[in-house]
């Protein structure tokens, strides 16, 4: 079977049945898979579209598609939101980003922790990884992304469930930690939580849940914590 290259393009670059894939998609396009007149190829919106289409003309700096067909689907009624507190290498933001979208996270909150070492800056690199997740796994909803001043802040939001990744509470199962349709995960950042800031967490209601006995890296313990609650939710397969 044939592997048909996926591009994402933005919502308002598609006009009834053409599409024009511009920007870094269209550098890849070009210059990377070095796409043909006739090549047929897999497009997404990130707002849930996915369209079919067939390579009309690759200028200098965009491609124009012409569409063949689409599909949308709805976004998922059971969500994982991922409360991060903000990390100090732009490496292990990126990891974090990559392979939490990759398993399904639906929106980051990253935050300022006491053990932070500086406050987290919303990057136009985020979405790019995002994006290059989404192309991987076929995922046609992009996560959101969002700032909180703090750790208090960020459990402001209103969740059916909050769960807490540490080995310092006792912790519960996690498939009776995971109940509603809205779950928010808080992870630590390098270092961890302070006492205090667990226990602001508790306060709240969070659930703390463990991954064993093993010490992660904070963006290896919130992409393991997500999948398992997507797991839970029964989208990882039955």
């Amino acid at each position: 079977m044939t592997h048909i290259h996926r591009f994402f393009v933005e919502a308002g670059d598609v006009q009834g049945d053409v599409a024009i894939v511009a920007g870094p998609e269209a550098h890849h396009a070009l210059h990377v898979v070095r796409v043909q007149h006739g090549q047929p190829v897999c497009l997404f919106d990130g707002l849930g579209r996915e369209l079919q289409g067939l390579v009309r003309e690759a200028s200098r700096h965009d491609v124009t598609i012409d569409i063949t067909d689409e599909r949308t689907v709805q976004p998922e009624i059971r969500t994982v939101t991922l409360l991060q507190a903000s990390l100090r290498r732009d490496k292990a933001v990126e990891e974090l980003i990559r392979r939490c979208t990759e398993v399904g996270v639906h929106r980051f909150v990253f935050f300022p922790a006491e053990r932070s070492e500086h406050p987290p800056r919303i990057s136009e690199k985020w979405r790019r990884w995002a994006i290059e997740s989404c192309k991987q796994c076929g995922r046609l909803w992009l996560p959101e992304f969002s700032l909180a001043p703090g750790l208090e802040a960020a459990l402001a939001g209103t969740w059916s469930a909050l769960l807490i990744a540490t080995a310092d509470e006792a912790p519960v199962p996690l498939r009776s930690a995971v109940q509603g349709d809205c779950v928010a995960l808080i992870v630590g950042p390098e270092g961890d939580f302070t006492p205090a800031e667990r226990s602001l967490a508790l306060a709240c209601q969070a659930h703390p849940i463990s991954l064993g006995a093993a010490t992660f890296r904070a963006e290896v313990a919130a992409t393991l914590a997500a999948a398992l609650i997507r797991y839970e939710f029964g989208a990882l397969g039955p």
